[in-house]
């Protein structure tokens, strides 16, 4: 598994990042998610969308692979949250959970470890439990970027994808590949947002 620990440790140390929940996780609060449901976060970075779930109800873990952020987050003794060290392609200790959530994950890791992720959904979800992910897309390669430029990213072809969640027994909701979704100061990145139900 490709790892950037080192650059996310002195990302968080600066506290270079947003703390308002991202707009993908405001969205999918409104038209998605239910109070008093579980939730298991895939790389929570500074927490705000993590927290932002608890806000709202939500039994959250959340999972991050740079120990300087967990550690910061694990201080502020908050109820219904869980921060975790730990690699997110392992998630042999989840189980029946009603949501997972990645946003800006699965653009960070090499496709191997994508994969080891995605089979395992099917395990830790229930039953119509849903996996929701936002991650830049294939058409974001070539746009300028004003942050992160230092950093791994994978880019994720859309159809590709979505066919890859379709053939592990995954039910579409909703599929859009669109700039507009998440503009950061001058950058305004092509994205991939799904929105999968187990069946």
């Amino acid at each position: 598994m490709i790892t950037d620990n080192k650059y996310w440790d002195e990302v968080y140390s600066a506290n270079k990042l947003d703390h308002e929940p991202s707009s993908f996780a405001q969205y999918i609060e409104k038209k998605y998610l239910s109070s008093g449901k579980s939730l298991l976060e895939l790389g929570c970075g500074n927490g705000r969308d993590s927290l932002y779930f608890v806000e709202n109800g939500k039994q959250v873990q959340a999972l991050d692979l740079s120990s300087k952020t967990i550690e910061n987050l694990s201080l502020l003794n908050i109820k219904n949250v869980e921060f975790l060290n730990q690699d997110f392609s392992n998630l042999a200790k989840f189980s029946d959970l009603d949501y997972v959530y990645s946003r800006f994950t699965m653009h960070s890791v090499d496709e191997e470890t994508e994969k080891k992720v995605f089979s395992q959904l099917s395990q830790v979800l229930k039953v119509g439990g849903l996996f929701l992910m936002e991650a830049r897309s294939t058409n974001d390669e070539e746009l300028d970027k004003t942050f992160g430029v230092d950093h791994f990213r994978r880019y994720l072809d859309f159809q590709v994808t979505v066919e890859k969640l379709e053939k592990l027994n995954f039910r579409i909701l909703e599929k859009k590949e669109s700039q507009g979704l998440s503009p950061y100061k001058k950058e305004d990145p092509f994205l991939i947002r799904i929105v999968a139900q187990r069946y």
